[in-house]
């Protein structure tokens, strides 16, 4: 734990509550996912996808796996209190099939997110073909807007504006 908790952005206290919850957290995992330890291919593995000509996406991968299927799995470890929504997560680990094709040229066949809370949800999919060819597609023009410096706001404080990063920049938030 010392050596591989990384959190950069958390204060003393919070530290010393995420500390123990990680710990925990670790040895649920290896309570229910021991004993296919051995099947990991790649854990952390730092990743790069060029998705479209001119442009990079980096990434680290927490877990890729192969399972007792013959599936590749990549793997990404969430708490139930997820710092992003799940259409994003699932978004995330589609650049990460990406990623590992670039890496290694094969395919991986399922994206999954395993809980680290107790009473947390695991998700499991199929890697879906539209959902990478629409992720594309967003990062393209995301790349786009960015090299021509089309980045316009919205009209107005929305539901998006509530969820985004850097509305601070953009704009006030309305009453």
């Amino acid at each position: 734990m010392e050596r591989h908790l990384n959190l950069p952005f958390a204060n003393k206290a919070a530290a010393d509550q995420l500390r123990p919850a990680a710990e925990t957290a670790v040895r649920r995992y290896l309570e229910r996912h021991g004993t296919t330890l051995h099947q990991t291919r790649y854990s952390e593995q730092p990743v790069e996808i060029h998705p479209v000509p001119g442009v990079t996406v980096t990434g680290r991968v927490d877990l890729i796996k192969r399972l007792d299927t013959n599936e590749t799995s990549v793997v990404d470890f969430k708490s139930s209190e997820r710092a992003q929504a799940e259409n994003l997560t699932r978004d995330q680990l589609h650049l990460y099939v990406l990623g590992y094709r670039e890496l290694t040229g094969q395919n991986a066949d399922v994206v999954e997110v395993l809980n680290l809370d107790k009473a947390g949800r695991d998700t499991r999919e199929m890697v879906d073909p539209e959902v990478m060819t629409d992720l594309s597609k967003r990062v393209t023009e995301a790349a786009d807007s960015l090299r021509t410096n089309r980045l316009p706001r919205l009209d107005s404080w929305c539901s998006s504006c509530a969820g985004c990063d850097f509305a601070g920049i953009c704009r006030s938030r309305e009453s």
